[in-house]
């Protein structure tokens, strides 16, 4: 966190000037906020005259932002508004352009031209009269409210200012302003102040308006943190931009932001070479990032307001908000806004109020359009240049091409690859199959894609393993390699070869329904969408079960051989008739597109058979998801966001301070994710252990984990994290923040063993799984040989940072084990399966703990002895 410098005669001047505003009255807010400004069109309503308060006085909701913004377009012609698409709570995403007229009735010929100049296949355009392109986007983490506000009265000055210099910015710029990256988080915390706020309102920091309850307004409807779904493309949102985002590529994009109260303004360059990417030329660094920072030091050094540059934020990961702008040519810019988190809070300077956190980021915003038209030509031509050199940098790179596949998985391979066509990548098909260092590619059910093409910075990022840093202190990940994400199999090509067709959009799959069977049906547990498709058949009340040893079976398409996890559904044991069942099983080919089998007899040609005792009957999960106070809402966030998305399955979710008097009758499976269960006293754990104890299912995640352990709910053993040592060498205090954070493991990959037999591992092909930990709970194997479902391997480290002390504790632990519990068991994960709702190839794992956690019987414990 950044330390503020006390200087008495400015903190003087903040806190008069906050006192000044507080004392205005309505109509001299333009004053306020656009002081040197009288030139306003009285036809273009101001913001407070829409809204009936002044901007600053309280929070503004969201369907009130887009309404007064729907204004602007029907009063002016210079703004249009349009829709890209809606949160899952079904706000409109809303982005609205603000140009000169003459540009809004020439904006597709604009748009067409300016996709001309990123393309390096096409002549560039003369850049004479070409406009600007700026996005200004506001409010991605929900309660850093501040920025929406700014939205409006940005639009307003924009639609309304006749000056000029104003003038020629419209002629000059298209300014695409979103209102708020995140509408569900936005509300969640504007419902929050509005509820508490006092008349007058309290700057008291332990005030309840300046202290959401769990799980605050940051994340979006399902907790979530947007500003890192860029990359991953996760939510419906980011999806949404994304697209929004490709059809224009700006030259400037503003993430803003606020951050901890007692701080001041930071804006960029970020911390040279260790908070930046390696990919991105140095043009973007020590050009534009210093070109753009001395207009806003400009403009905050005429307020007094004071700011920071070139510490704490990083420029690393490809998946905030302002790197992802990086990587396409423009210049992607955080601002950050000590937050007042309501309308007035008490800080180190005096009181911090709502509306001076509005007019820093106001005025920043107007100092990028002014930056952006003034150097205009610099920015289209850095944008051109840098698309050229991606192809350059693509043909001096070793790896010519990455190859990826999946032999067993469609529906992970496909959504792979609908990933990167969402990034604009190039993927073409294999042109014949082949086999790379030890690797089957199969044509049909493989892709290419090579460097040497525009998008080759994202391409290098997509796929290749990093292990050298320029610091060893991370604001957040230290890898994204998206193919070990997926777990997809993939190699770097020295030579990229014959290329087949180039893929633009994906044929919908054609899943195979079966001839009607009067005896079983079988479904795949290859497949990603099986879970999805095995929680549907239950919920119609179908029964399931799975089979524990491979068996090969005379099938309507033919043999076909089925390993353990395969889904077998008998026809005669069905409380439907076997017509009815054969109408549900075809829905859910078509629903989940997956495809089953059918058989006529349960004589299989090899192994098992369908009456075998290696076969179990799965129960259908009813879950329980503890959350509230002292759990980390992302975790949950992720797990809640999962079933409904992949599996469209509900899950209860309940908060910490209610489970003592909560009846767990109902349920067969609580999942704890990372936090602090410290809050349950002893009654609660022991009616934890009695529901294991009669057959309960827990999940656990990390720190969670090692809580199990310590209440003596599982058997396991915790590493520390940290070693002690009472003679520790003297270390200056200056250099405390690098020493002690190269310790943390803020997010890297390892490569684990896991074993495929066990119910744990079923539906996986290979032993070897990348695994991705962002945190120091490590666990010991278990005692039981059996128990140990996933080991890190002696040589684990895949890509990120490490330090070596971590790495030799990492090395050999377990990744994933379980704990018998009378007829019940504990599935501990050291790591969290379901990071960001990206690790496809992990949170696989958690969904065979759901289906698969109720017959799971370890050799070796009493329980497993008795049957």
């Amino acid at each position: 966190m950044h330390s503020n410098s006390r200087r008495p005669a400015l903190g003087l001047l903040f806190t008069l000037v906050l006192w000044a505003f507080a004392a205005l009255p309505l109509l001299a807010q333009n004053s306020y906020y656009f002081p040197k400004t009288k030139n306003f069109d009285p036809k273009i309503p101001t913001p407070e005259q829409f809204l009936g308060y002044g901007i600053g006085e309280r929070q503004t909701r969201y369907d009130r932002v887009v309404a007064y913004l729907q204004e602007l377009d029907r009063v002016s012609d210079k703004v249009r508004i349009e829709t890209i698409g809606y949160t899952y709570e079904h706000r409109p995403q809303v982005i609205v352009t603000i140009t000169s007229p003459e540009n809004h009735g020439q904006l597709e010929q604009i748009r067409q031209e300016h996709l001309q100049l990123t393309d390096p296949a096409k002549a560039a355009p003369a850049l004479t009269n070409m406009p600007v392109l700026v996005h200004l986007a506001y409010n991605v983490h929900g309660n850093e409210s501040s920025s929406t506000e700014v939205s409006l009265l940005t639009a307003y000055y924009l639609a309304a200012n006749q000056d000029p210099e104003t003038q020629r910015y419209l002629k000059e710029s298209v300014v695409f302003i979103e209102p708020a990256q995140n509408p569900d988080g936005r509300d969640r915390h504007t419902n929050w102040v509005s509820m508490h706020q006092g008349n007058p309102a309290v700057s008291d920091p332990a005030d309840r308006e300046h202290n959401e309850v769990w799980p605050g307004g940051r994340g979006n409807h399902y907790w979530f943190d947007l500003n890192r779904d860029w990359l991953p493309l996760a939510h419906v949102e980011s999806r949404n931009r994304m697209e929004f985002y490709h059809k224009w590529l700006p030259n400037v994009f503003i993430d803003f932001h606020e951050m901890g109260t007692n701080s001041t303004y930071y804006f960029e360059p970020s911390k040279p070479y260790s908070s930046e990417n390696r990919l991105i030329p140095r043009s973007t660094y020590d050009g534009l990032n210093v070109l753009m920072a001395r207009y806003h030091a400009e403009a905050l050094d005429e307020l007094g307001s004071l700011y920071f540059t070139k510490e704490q934020y990083d420029n690393i990961y490809p998946g905030y908000g302002s790197t992802y702008p990086d990587f396409q040519g423009g210049v992607g810019i955080t601002f950050e806004q000590a937050s007042s988190r309501g309308n007035k809070q008490e800080h180190s300077l005096g009181v911090l109020t709502f509306a001076f956190t509005i007019r820093n980021h106001l005025t920043t915003g107007l100092a990028t359009v002014k930056a952006a038209v003034e150097n205009r030509e610099t920015l289209l031509r850095h944008q051109r240049e840098f698309y050229e050199s991606a192809l350059a940098d693509g043909r001096r790179n070793g790896v010519r091409a990455y190859i990826y596949g999946e032999n067993y998985d469609a529906t992970r391979l496909r959504k792979f690859t609908e990933l990167l066509l969402a990034h604009r990548i190039e993927v073409y098909e294999l042109e014949k199959s082949q086999r790379i260092n030890g690797q089957q590619f199969e044509k049909g059910k493989a892709y290419v894609v090579p460097t040497e093409q525009p998008q080759y910075r994202l391409v290098e990022s997509i796929f290749a393993k990093t292990k050298e840093f320029d610091d060893s202190v991370f604001y957040d990940a230290s890898t994204w390699t998206l193919a070990l994400a997926y777990n997809l199999p993939h190699a770097g090509l020295k030579a990229k070869g014959a290329l087949g067709k180039r893929i633009t959009e994906l044929a919908p799959l054609t899943p195979n329904v079966p001839a009607q069977s009067h005896y079983a049906y079988l479904l795949d547990w290859a497949d990603y969408n099986a879970a999805g498709a095995l929680y549907l058949l239950q919920d119609k009340g179908v029964i399931t079960q799975t089979i524990f040893k491979p068996f090969t079976a005379s099938t309507s398409s033919g043999p076909k051989a089925y390993q353990p996890g395969t889904i077998t559904i008998p026809v005669a044991s069905q409380q439907i008739s076997s017509d009815s069942l054969y109408k549900v099983i075809t829905e859910v080919a078509q629903l989940k597109q997956i495809s089953f089998e059918s058989v006529k007899t349960g004589l299989s040609l090899n192994g098992i058979d369908l009456g075998s005792n290696n076969i179990q009957t799965l129960r259908k999960p009813e879950a329980l998801l503890l959350t509230g106070q002292g759990i980390t809402s992302y975790e949950a966030g992720e797990v809640w966001f999962l079933l409904d998305e992949q599996l469209h399955m509900p899950i209860s979710k309940v908060d910490l301070a209610s489970f003592p008097r909560l009846s767990l009758r109902r349920y067969n499976t609580i999942v704890l994710v990372s936090g602090m269960y410290n809050s349950l006293d002893k009654a609660s754990v022991e009616k934890l252990k009695r529901w294991v104890t009669d057959g309960g299912t827990l999940i656990t995640f990390k720190s969670a984990a090692e809580w199990a352990i310590k209440q003596g709910l599982a058997q396991g053993k915790a590493i520390p994290a940290q070693d002690t040592a009472s003679n520790a060498a003297r270390i200056d205090f200056a250099d405390a923040r690098p020493t002690e954070g190269a310790k943390s493991v803020g997010g890297s990959i390892y490569e684990v063993d896991l074993d495929t037999s066990h119910p744990l591992g079923f539906g996986f092909t290979n032993r070897k799984l990348p695994v991705y930990r962002n945190s120091t709970t490590i666990l010991a194997p278990a005692k039981n040989p059996y128990s140990t479902v996933a080991q890190y391997t002696n040589e684990p480290w895949l890509s990120g940072y490490v330090s070596k002390a971590n790495l030799n504790k990492i090395k050999n632990s377990a990744a994933l084990l379980v704990s018998d519990q009378g007829q019940g068991r504990v599935i501990l994960f050291s790591d969290n399966p379901n990071f960001r709702g990206t690790w496809y190839g992990t949170n696989r794992l958690f969904f065979n703990a759901l289906f698969f956690g109720s017959v799971i019987k370890t050799p070796g414990t009493a329980v497993a002895t008795e049957h």
